[in-house]
């Protein structure tokens, strides 16, 4: 092998190597990272729709757990919310009547909707808020997410609920069979 001459200019083949390997592992940790940001977006939009539903079907059974009286209103033809208003009766220890009516409001934009709860206590209306949002209702298919059903001879409601938020959809079904009375 030829030496270098204090005169010639230039990198040795394992500078060349070293060199090499290193800007690979700054180009793969820079895919990585931008990948990641890319993707974030679809993920919290999927964390965001799958905690709606989880809060509405919270809400739903533990109302339709303590309940008497279970009155889903049944869908009409070419009426966009089968099930609802969803109202739930029930009369606690200290003989107080309680009332629970959910209904599917329209939000500012869009198609979806937020699900509300109503509580009365003795026909006096307490407390209203919202118990879930982006929730996703399909006028044109029925049996489609979100919609609630009681079977009376069974005595089971079922409520499925679906959140849509930008493009990432989250749906589960309950069925909720309320306490025997005792």
């Amino acid at each position: 092998m030829n030496r270098l001459r204090k005169d010639e200019k230039g990198f040795t083949l394992p500078e060349l190597i070293v060199a090499m390997a290193i800007s690979s592992l700054v180009v793969t940790a820079a895919t990585g990272a931008t990948f990641q940001i890319l993707n974030s977006g679809r993920a919290s939009n999927y964390s965001v729709a799958y905690r709606q539903v989880q809060t509405a079907g919270y809400w739903v059974s533990q109302d339709a757990l303590q309940a008497r009286v279970v009155d889903p209103w049944p869908p009409g033809p070419g009426e966009e919310d089968p099930g609802f208003p969803l109202v739930l009766e029930w009369t606690d220890w200290d003989n107080n009547g309680y009332t629970i009516t959910y209904t599917l409001e329209d939000m500012d934009s869009g198609d979806l909707k937020y699900l509300q709860r109503q509580e009365s206590v003795n026909g006096t209306p307490t407390q209203t808020f919202p118990v879930g949002r982006y929730i996703f209702v399909d006028a044109d298919h029925p049996g489609e997410p979100t919609n609630c059903s009681w079977d009376p001879d069974e005595k089971v409601l079922t409520f499925t609920v679906k959140a849509q938020v930008g493009q990432q959809a989250a749906t589960r079904t309950y069925e909720v069979k309320p306490r025997p009375l005792g």
